[in-house]
């Protein structure tokens, strides 16, 4: 037979785990930094459904637009054109820089 004390310790014992895991969770996203711009070369510029389960997408890699077409399984190249001069800069490149580690624990430590 099962005391209501072990009963009790379980359900506190676990209370404890979900806290710890929630813990973890908040400090992660608090010093989470944004990935780096030249991580990822890819950028999705804007997509349009054109049916229940196909879109029309465009694609930035480096100085090219490519335009796709999506379906259930398949992706097919449409078009490939250079970059326009009057398209907006990506984020990236109009995000001010990271700051350094020192700022960052600086920062943390008054919170």
């Amino acid at each position: 037979m099962i005391s209501p004390g072990s009963t009790l310790q379980t359900v506190l014992a676990l209370a404890a785990v979900l806290a710890l895991i929630m813990a973890c969770a908040w400090l992660l996203r608090r010093v989470q930094r944004p990935q780096a711009s030249g991580a990822n070369p890819l950028r999705l510029r804007g997509q349009l459904m054109v049916g229940p389960r196909e879109r029309v997408v465009l694609v930035e890699v480096a100085d090219q637009w490519i335009v796709a077409g999506v379906s259930t399984g398949n992706v097919r190249p449409l078009a490939v054109l250079p970059r326009p001069d009057d398209a907006p800069l990506p984020e990236s490149a109009q995000a001010a820089p990271l700051p350094d580690f020192r700022t960052l624990l600086a920062r943390f430590g008054k919170q």
